[in-house]
């Protein structure tokens, strides 16, 4: 079990005969695409190409609607809607037609932030009480962390949140309003001490668009409405759940397993915008043309430059991830931010220096979807710059060889977001095992080192290694990406307290998501500790509230148990 909502993926197969195979989605993208009138013959080989591919996934994995967007040169060249907004019926999707991006809203938010900043409305460096004077929130590491959390910390993910609120999250999404679902985030238990490190969370969000919302003395799609979404000329979109139901032609989410999936969501800044591919095809050359709308400068470049200015190392700057990739000599920059759950994905993904930008929108919130457009991007960025080659190789890092003992505090299981990897000391050579697969690790510093890409033409990574403080276990910082990890248990460990109070916290647990059975969670005793599954309960803080290796509360002290927000329901 691990409590991640990060998902791979890998683009689906297509082909004409596929696409042939059914016709139904062939008849409907034929009735609901835009004129690619700015494409040239070579750029509409590659859109059939990935039509085909598009229409061969939505097959295979039974998605029953998307609609995608593509912008070259800065300008959209192709808009265009395939199956139906609902399995249950006919009507076919159209460029017009709205879909719920989930996290994708969270750019949206962090957009509304910085026009608000440059408003003078809002300072991204004053702490969140200047703003909501009553804000509280509990952390292990020092007393008052209310007080040096930031609006920059909120959007950069490095506030030290966990994911979920107690009231209105992923699992149990009903939450009597929007305000109610952000007060139960003062309950919560930061996972590490604030600044520390990223850590993806939907919390600070939520919390900087009730701060926008205090501010503006206006609710937050109001707020979203006036500083975003008017300006870009994005009709057909909305963060108000009552106006998407309205929507005669609006996509209705899908998630297997489920007969229908939750319709309002109270986390509305962090995921809760719907709009249709036609106006994200604005957004995109919104964001590509940096914040301008033909003549108009809607966001001033300085303030477009620090939403896209990585300070801290990792994938996040201000509700954007992304990175550098290589294509012959050139490296071009990639921004991006992906939406999953309730039933919907979507893929957002633009590269100003090249004038070029990618969305796709899909009811599904697993598949084949999130690879949509990657081929026809790197294949438009290779024409123009060369083949995609590695930016960070094994080879270009000089060895170092520390003696044996400085290796020995990487030994051991480390757990990160959608990943984990065990370390282990083979002769002289520290040697990584992730997944299935095994390959020495190279020692560049008594701290440093480098782990070799998990696949062809993709980047070694840089791991840092911090020692962890005040009960919380060391941390290797990924300089590159969202790879980070923290140390679970090792063969080093000294026994734990076993103490007899925790008889009673013993056994069989799950959790359910939307009234189903969504993980199944043995707790036990080994070496002394606590574990969850795989994960160790590493510090018991106060009798019955613990913290895993990776920062998370685990709460006995409730009538019903709780990990990380989420209800452990004893079997």
């Amino acid at each position: 079990m691990a409590f991640s909502t990060r998902r791979s993926f890998v683009i689906g197969a297509g082909s004409a005969a596929a696409a042939a195979a059914f016709p139904f989605f062939r008849e409907a993208s034929g009735q609901s695409r835009d004129a690619i009138t700015e494409a040239d013959s070579d750029i509409r080989t590659l859109i059939e190409r990935e039509r085909n591919v598009i229409l061969a996934t939505m097959e295979k994995e039974v998605i029953p609607g998307a609609a995608v967007c593509l912008v070259r040169d800065g300008k959209v060249v192709w808009v265009e809607g395939f199956g139906v907004t609902d399995r249950n019926s006919k009507r076919r999707v159209g460029t017009d037609t709205i879909f719920s991006i989930q996290s994708t809203s969270k750019n949206m938010t962090a957009t509304a932030i910085m026009l608000a900043v440059q408003r003078g409305v809002l300072d991204l460096d004053k702490p969140v009480t200047a703003y909501l004077s009553d804000f509280t929130v509990s952390s292990r590491f020092e007393s008052r962390p209310q007080d040096k959390i930031t609006l920059r910390h909120l959007l950069n993910h490095s506030a030290g949140f966990t994911h979920d609120a107690p009231v209105g999250n992923n699992n149990y999404p009903d939450a009597p309003s929007f305000e109610t679902h952000v007060r139960s985030i003062y309950d919560t238990w930061l996972r590490f001490p604030v600044g520390e490190r990223l850590r993806y969370s939907n919390l600070g969000f939520d919390l900087a668009g009730l701060i926008l919302q205090t501010v503006m003395k206006r609710p937050f799609a109001e707020c979203l409405a006036n500083l975003v979404f008017d300006p870009i000329g994005m009709k057909d979109t909305t963060a108000v759940t009552e106006n998407y139901v309205r929507r005669n032609n609006r996509a209705v989410g899908h998630d297997r397993g489920y007969d229908t999936v939750p319709l309002s969501l109270p986390f509305i800044p962090s995921g809760g915008v719907y709009t249709s591919a036609r106006d994200m095809a604005k957004y995109l050359v919104f964001h590509i043309n940096k914040g301008r709308v033909g003549r108009s400068e809607v966001m001033r470049e300085k303030q477009w430059d620090e939403m896209h200015t990585f300070a801290l190392p990792g994938a996040w700057s201000l509700g954007v991830a992304g990175g550098k990739l290589r294509f012959g000599d050139t490296d071009v920059q990639m921004f991006t931010h992906n939406g999953s759950g309730v039933g919907f994905g979507s893929v957002f993904r633009f590269y100003p220096q090249a004038k070029l930008g990618w969305a796709a929108l899909f009811t599904a919130s697993t598949g084949g979807g999130y690879g949509w457009g990657a081929a026809l991007t790197d294949e438009v960025l290779t024409r123009r710059y060369g083949k995609p080659t590695a930016r960070i190789r094994v080879e270009d890092f000089s060895a170092a060889s520390p003696p044996t003992s400085e290796l020995q505090k990487f030994e051991g299981t480390w757990m990160g977001r959608g990943t984990n990897a065990t370390f282990k000391i083979d002769g002289d050579a520290l040697v990584v095992k992730r997944g299935q697969s095994e390959a020495k690790v190279k020692v560049i510093s008594p701290i440093d080192i480098v782990l070799p890409p998990e696949g062809p033409g993709r980047n070694a990574t840089q791991l840092r290694y911090f020692q962890g403080r005040s009960g919380a276990m060391p941390h290797l910082l990924s300089l590159l990406g969202d790879g980070h990890l923290d140390y679970n248990d090792g063969p080093n460990d000294l026994l734990g307290p076993d103490r007899s109070e925790w008889d009673g916290f013993i056994g069989d647990y799950r959790t359910e998501r939307w009234g189903k059975l969504e993980y199944e969670i043995k707790i036990y005793r080994k070496n002394g500790y606590l574990y969850g599954n795989e994960f160790r309960f590493i510090i018991e803080h106060k009798p019955g509230l613990f913290f895993t290796s990776d920062g998370e509360a685990v709460d006995f002290r409730g009538p019903i148990a709780t990990w990380r927000s989420i209800p452990l329901l004893k079997s």
